[in-house]
């Protein structure tokens, strides 16, 4: 109750900002007396269509992937009767939460150009979660129907855990978002953007380059240099473009469409407990929900900043109640996998969406899910086809975050890059070995094929894969809990090139004391004397942070001796020719 006390008195002390300038002639509003809030705003404009495009593909793209990803360990009946309905909900609920939270921040703020922020799946968890989580106590109960059961109900009541965090978090968010660097912030959430929005997706969208390289250029062309046809939303081209390729290249077949025809059917969200009859199978795999839920948190923080960054106040305590509540209701009503907001609201609002893209994706949503549509629609227009949409967010977020970075932090929003694209590494390389395996084996010259006598000596997506090399040790490692890293490491470097070096060593004891608990680096939390894993490499990557926080109180001591005039730090452009060589060195 005090935690939902303290939510309740942020939102109504939170200062609204500053009424924007007179919009097209049109006087802003700046009281709630002079225009209710449900109608600050207009509930449809033209923009909401190519908004709606975007997100809606996005989520749906995500939902299926995850969804065939499970289908190798859960039954169709679990995936498409349980966890897609429970999505269907909670993607309603959290489009239509953020949808008002849009209409009563415009009527608080008399913004007349504001775009809602953009709600859906935790990409990056829904894989953490199907590989970490359900796929793991599928194989550890044995395979079969009851373990695929007890797997579904395990990884619901995880979701469940990761949910509660979020809310408990929400009353502490502006003060996170006061202490962390912005640019460890915006660095963080970009290296989202380009490793699993882009990279990820154009892996994917390469496969099929004769359908999608055209779709994806013609976007460019469309949000960047403004080339469309008159009377037409912007994505309405590239998409047909690509379904027509589609079609006529053989990739959407007409029994593809009868095939996922079969999966239409009446199939509404049902509140289920089972999950929760038993909470101490949940609790080995908590050191899972409690990392992701920490990323969702973070992650909300980060892209309320981008949203503020492009004019829109949201508040953020709201922001990331939101989330957790949509995540708790996902999983009362069986969907293992978390709700965020979503990266793209810089994108959305540049294609000129306000509320009514998020109201459209919500009932879009329930309709498909509720009906078994959701494959259909994929068999009609290919994910492929959508997926430059996405493509086009994952670099919007990232040149978002670069406009605001003043020069001297760019290799902080580098180095925050790059924990995002081991995380993705790893995956792919998960997948890749996999494929390998599943191909069989040579024995004397003679084909055996995997799962009749032979096997791969180590399992593919083990633990034990990842520590055959020193190089595979560290991709695993980098990438695990890449969001936190990425904050500790860009936050870091800002510091440092601000020559504020006792700040970049706490920076860095924060780090040890992350990956002394397993919150960076690892797979679960752990108490620091019970590592997972190699217990001398864990001591290694806490002695390492530490090692490096006191050199640089050593640093910070000898600046403070000598007691040298601080300098303000110049960005590039403020550097004379003279000192350029130097300074870009």
């Amino acid at each position: 109750m005090d935690s939902l006390r303290t939510l309740i008195s942020n939102f109504k002390t939170e200062k609204p900002a500053a009424p924007p300038p007179t919009v097209d002639g049109i006087e802003p509003v700046t009281t709630r007396d002079q225009v209710k809030w449900y109608r600050s705003l207009p509930l449809f404009v033209p923009g909401d269509v190519d908004a709606f495009a975007g997100l809606f593909s996005n989520n749906l793209a995500t939902m299926l992937s995850g969804a065939q990803m499970l289908s190798s360990v859960l039954p169709a009946e679990i995936i498409y009767g349980r966890i897609v309905p429970g999505v269907g909900l909670s993607m309603l609920f959290g489009t239509f939460y953020y949808s008002l939270h849009g209409l009563i921040t415009a009527a608080k703020t008399g913004q007349t150009k504001l775009c809602c922020l953009p709600f859906g799946i935790n990409t990056p968890g829904v894989f953490a979660f199907n590989s970490g989580v359900i796929m793991a106590v599928y194989y550890a109960e044995g395979g079969g129907a009851q373990a695929a059961e007890t797997a579904w109900q395990v990884g619901v009541a995880a979701n469940f855990v990761q949910g509660v965090v979020n809310v408990s978090l929400s009353p502490f968010g502006p003060h996170i978002s006061k202490a962390v660097p912005m640019v460890a912030l915006l660095g963080s959430i970009s290296s989202v953007g380009i490793a699993w929005l882009y990279a990820n997706t154009m892996m994917s969208e390469f496969a099929w380059p004769l359908v999608t390289m055209a779709p994806f250029f013609l976007i460019l062309a469309a949000l960047l240099a403004g080339v469309k046809i008159p009377h037409v939303p912007t994505t309405v081209l590239p998409v047909v473009v690509g379904a027509i390729l589609a079609w006529i290249s053989g990739k959407a077949t007409v029994d593809g469409v009868r095939d996922a025809a079969d999966q239409v059917g009446w199939k509404p969200a049902l509140l289920r407990l089972e999950p929760f009859q038993d909470p101490e199978r949940v609790m080995p795999y908590v050191g899972i929900a409690i990392p992701l839920a920490l990323t969702v948190a973070i992650g909300s923080i980060q892209i309320r900043a981008m949203a503020s960054n492009a004019g829109d106040e949201f508040n953020l305590c709201w922001t990331m109640a939101g989330d957790g509540i949509a995540t708790i209701i996902a999983s009362f009503f069986g969907s293992p996998w978390g709700m965020t907001v979503f990266i793209g609201h810089g994108a959305f609002k540049a294609m000129g969406a306000q509320v009514g893209y998020s109201f459209m994706t919500g009932i879009a949503f329930i309709i498909v899910c509720f009906s078994g549509l959701s494959s259909l629609v994929l068999s009609i227009f290919p994910a492929e086809v959508l997926n430059p949409i996405i493509l086009y967010v994952g670099l919007v977020v990232c040149v978002e975050a670069l406009e605001i970075t003043p020069p001297r932090h760019w290799p902080a929003f580098l180095v925050a890059l790059v924990p995002g694209f081991f995380n993705w590494a790893q995956q792919v390389a998960s997948d890749f070995a996999a494929a390998v395996c599943e191909q069989g084996f040579l024995v004397d010259g003679s084909l055996v094929e995997a799962g009749s006598n032979a096997a791969c000596a180590v399992s593919a997506r083990s633990n034990e894969a990842w520590t055959l090399r020193p190089t595979l040790v560290a991709v695993r490692t980098f990438g695990k809990g890449y969001i936190l890293t990425s904050i500790v490491w860009a936050a870091m470097v800002v510091y440092i090139a601000d020559s504020k070096f006792g700040m970049a060593a706490i920076w860095s004891l924060i780090g040890a004391a992350l990956s002394a608990f397993g919150l960076v680096h690892a797979e679960v939390v752990f108490l620091p004397w019970e590592p997972e894993g190699d217990a001398s490499f864990h001591w290694e990557l806490v002695g390492g942070y530490v090692l490096t926080a006191g050199f640089l109180v050593v640093i910070e001591l000898v600046q403070r001796f000598k007691k040298q005039p601080s300098q303000e730090p110049k960005d590039i452009e403020e550097v004379s020719p003279g000192e350029a060589s130097i300074e870009r060195v």
